[in-house]
């Protein structure tokens, strides 16, 4: 089966961080980026790797809107409040 250029997951995520590592993001890019992802699962990861590059984390609470579960939302908060 061919593969038609669409990246698979690792290389998607590798990609992501790889940029995210390159650059500083504000919370409302962060959620675009995060939205590129179909799992949620990836999303968190996503999300938690790029905090650190983010420049307006009293706004990171809009990444949230990427999230579908409650659950990965709780996680995320967890994850932001012991990385303060």
């Amino acid at each position: 089966m061919a593969n038609y250029g669409v990246p698979y997951k690792g290389s998607k995520n590798k990609i992501a961080k790889q940029i995210i590592d390159a650059n500083n993001f504000r919370a409302s890019q962060v959620k675009e980026i995060v939205t590129l992802f179909t799992f949620e699962n990836n999303k968190l990861e996503i999300a938690k790797y790029a905090y650190r590059k983010t420049v307006d984390k009293q706004n990171y609470f809009q990444v949230n809107d990427a999230f579908t579960f409650s659950s990965s939302k709780d996680e995320l908060a967890r994850f932001i409040r012991d990385n303060r």
